[in-house]
């Protein structure tokens, strides 16, 4: 008598022909679309790998296709699509909006007066944690009657009048 021995078959096998060679590729933005040959796939094994230093600033997710064929050229699977996001890293320094920002102030401003506004941007992904940008002042010119005349608020950016005995004949710089 024959006996046909046990089938052994892994789980989640669909039955389909196992020992066709297939090969990689992928398609779109960043592979073989500008910009080129971010993104390249190893042949055989779809592994995925980037040849090049990534830029949120520059371009924040590219969308790739990967495509699987099989030895005749014909596709083993429809293409599917994969998002990669470029996370942000804090690689930007806040700049300042104007080189000088120049006001005035009576002399007789009583402490908390608005003296003048400065504004700075961050190009690192608005909303996080490395785009906030806090402002403070590292001297004063020159250090009397106060060393603290003006004061200003870190998250605004208004530099305010910080102590009374301003005088009309002597001129402030801040940094």
């Amino acid at each position: 008598d024959w006996v046909i021995p046990p089938l052994n078959i892994p789980e989640n096998s669909n039955g389909k022909d196992q020992s066709k060679t297939l090969s990689y590729s992928i398609t779109g933005p960043g592979a073989d679309q500008d910009p080129l040959h971010i993104f390249i796939v190893q042949k055989d094994t779809g592994d995925l790998y980037v040849t090049q230093r990534l830029d949120r600033e520059k371009q924040d997710f590219y969308k790739l296709l990967i495509h699987a064929v099989v030895e005749d050229g014909s596709a083993a699977e429809e293409p599917i699509e994969i998002v990669i996001n470029v996370i942000d890293i804090n690689d930007n320094k806040p700049v300042f909006t104007e080189d000088i920002f120049a006001g005035e102030v009576v002399e007789s401003s009583p402490i908390g007066t608005v003296w003048i506004f400065v504004n700075a941007t961050d190009l690192d992904e608005p909303g996080s944690d490395n785009s906030i940008v806090k402002y403070s002042i590292q001297s004063q010119d020159p250090q009397k009657p106060n060393s603290s005349m003006f004061t200003i608020n870190p998250d605004t950016g208004v530099i305010t009048v910080g102590a009374a005995g301003l005088d009309s004949q002597v001129r402030f710089s801040k940094k």
